[in-house]
């Protein structure tokens, strides 16, 4: 079991190579199948002589290939939301074509080890500017628990800790002819508590409910729509180093990083089952009480498996994902990540429940 763990990160980054060069060899091997069914429309044609044939022979080849609904290519509703709440990402359908799109998504994380479980509920409300621009706001609201250690690591119970999350701003450009491209730059606003106390102490990071200052991502992503389903290849950048204010714990802030992604999904009427893989790396560790967090990961990857149903209306979508550290950082002054080390390490696990819908 060791030795399979050891590999697996290579099988992992193996995997993802593979997806992601599948587009490939799937357009070599369709536009074989269209020219093999052009030639026998032609060859129905020289026997009937009736140009009729070819158009109906071409509907009936794409017909029972199950061609995506032109309407959906171009991430105008296969791939979802640019970005997604809750920590899960939208594969599907989806639902849109309303003045107001609505994408409620219930989520569960729980970090191995320590039994601390965070539930979300995020609402996130978006709309269309002319063909090209989209603006949303997502609004979470969070449940944690978690046990609790004082400054002198002394153990002062469980501790529930409910309210509203940071809410985040999204502007989004569609480009390309199909729209398969799309930027997107969100902002985070310092909504959530990010000082709360308890029984005396001041509570760790992972159990605020915000950050306490505000971050930026910025969001690029590629939807390639085939026969079978949409993949999604895409990417982001995030800076969320401004120090918040929390003076009894020296000076806080969360590292920023990189992460490239993933997706595919596959049409089965109105199911559409999918997989994808999420890469993170951080290049500045997070510091807590003027210290970088000992043994944080700074490397992680998130396999994820997904199921949607969708009608005309509305679109659900079950999912559940975890994150394995790879590399993870020492205990350093000033918050630097100090020594590297190697590891594979389950660190979260995540599952989601999403409901979305179109409205006006």
């Amino acid at each position: 079991m060791v030795r399979f763990l050891k590999k697996l990160p290579a099988v992992l980054v193996i995997g993802l190579m593979g997806v992601a060069l599948y587009p490939l060899l799937d357009r070599h091997l369709a536009a074989e199948d269209a020219q093999e069914q052009i030639g026998r429309a032609r060859e129905r044609t020289a026997v009937f002589g009736d140009s009729w044939v070819v158009a109906d022979e071409w509907l009936l080849a794409t017909r029972d290939r199950g061609l995506a609904a032109w309407g959906n290519i171009g991430g105008c509703g296969v791939s979802g939301a640019a970005t997604s709440s809750g920590g899960v990402k939208w594969v599907g359908r989806g639902v849109t074509g309303g003045l107001v799109d609505v994408q409620c998504i219930l989520s569960q994380t729980g970090f191995a080890g320590d039994g601390a479980m965070q539930s979300t509920f995020s609402t996130r409300l978006g709309t269309s500017i002319g063909y090209k621009w989209m603006v949303a706001a997502t609004v979470p609201f969070r449940y944690n628990v978690e046990d609790v250690q004082n400054q002198f690591g002394i153990d002062v119970g469980e501790v529930h800790l409910p309210g509203f999350g940071d809410i985040s701003l999204e502007g989004t450009r569609k480009l390309g002819i199909t729209n398969a491209h799309t930027v997107t730059l969100s902002l985070t606003v310092p909504v959530g508590s990010h000082d709360a106390v308890r029984r005396g102490v001041v509570l760790p990071q992972r159990m605020q409910l915000g950050t306490g200052v505000m971050s930026v991502a910025g969001v690029y992503e590629y939807t390639r729509d085939f026969d079978w389903g949409p993949m999604i290849i895409g990417g982001n950048v995030f800076y969320s180093g401004w120090e918040n204010s929390i003076k009894e714990r020296g000076n806080d802030f969360r590292g920023s990083g990189a992460s490239g992604y993933v997706y595919a999904g596959y049409m089965i009427g109105p199911f559409v089952p999918s997989i994808g893989l999420n890469l993170t790396a951080k290049v500045t560790s997070d510091r807590e009480d003027n210290f970088a967090l000992a043994g944080q990961p700074m490397v992680m990857v998130s396999p994820t498996v997904a199921v949607e149903w969708s009608i005309d209306w509305l679109a659900i979508l079950l999912s559940a994902s975890t994150q394995f550290s790879i590399f993870e950082g020492s205990d350093a002054l000033f918050g630097g990540a100090g020594d590297w080390k190697a590891v594979f390490e389950l660190e979260t696990w995540t599952v989601g429940l999403g409901v979305q819908t179109s409205i006006f």
